[in-house]
């Protein structure tokens, strides 16, 4: 039998952590989520968004980020499908919605469609949620939008986005424990000007600069 190691997720990430509980190696596998030939329901380029998720330090919380990037690649041709499960939802005083000009495509979907309209998706951007898994499962090039967790915690993309030069990881932190019930969770800079800052300091530029990246990579010209 092989030996159970005692394992911390938030130093050694979800998967990491399952494989370690169950005596497994330590290895990232990529599940394989969608049949072969999934028929393809929208015609024209598109790209996927996911701007919700279950508390604000988890949200992109620059408050002009998605907008801007949303109209950059509306003028790089491409359709916008935001496809979180709420169109929006509201903490405290704040809501978040849908940004401008992208389509609204939520509700409560099997996960299975989802993952097929990711699957024929250019790519899909998203935070550190169940979402940005499914993407990566369905084969969908991911951009990681995270700013409390560490790269190790979730699986290995090259279009992870991270501003290292403000505060940063507290989730990944083995000293901190993440309050499930406190939507406003910022353990280190709570109700101060900083609040948020790993986020609220992620630029559109910088990610304007990632998808022009992700682009040239895969060759992606969607108004060709």
């Amino acid at each position: 039998d092989r030996m159970r190691q005692p394992v911390d997720w938030r130093i050694i990430g979800f998967q990491k952590s399952i494989a370690l509980i169950l005596g497994l190696p330590a290895k990232e596998i990529r599940p394989q989520l969608c049949p072969v030939n999934v028929p393809r329901t929208i015609t024209e380029p598109y790209v996927c968004i996911g701007v919700q998720s279950t508390s604000l330090p988890k949200y992109w919380n620059n408050p002009h980020g998605w907008s801007e990037v949303v109209r950059y690649l509306k003028g790089l041709g491409y359709r916008v499908l935001c496809i979180d499960q709420h169109p929006s939802q509201r903490f405290g005083n704040q809501v978040v919605s849908i940004p401008p000009g992208a389509e609204d495509f939520t509700g409560d979907k099997p996960l299975q469609e989802r993952a097929n309209m990711l699957a024929h998706a250019d790519f899909f951007i998203g935070y550190s949620s169940g979402l940005s898994w499914l993407a990566w499962g369905a084969g969908c090039p991911v951009i990681l939008i995270s700013g409390f967790s560490l790269p190790l915690a979730e699986f290995y993309t090259p279009y992870r986005i991270i501003n290292y030069r403000c505060c940063n990881g507290c989730w990944s932190d083995s000293k901190i424990e993440f309050d499930h019930s406190d939507p406003f969770w910022c353990p280190r800079h709570k109700g101060t000007e900083r609040q948020f800052e790993c986020t609220r300091l992620i630029s559109p530029g910088y990610v304007k600069t990632v998808i022009q990246r992700l682009m040239q990579d895969f060759h992606y010209h969607p108004n060709a």
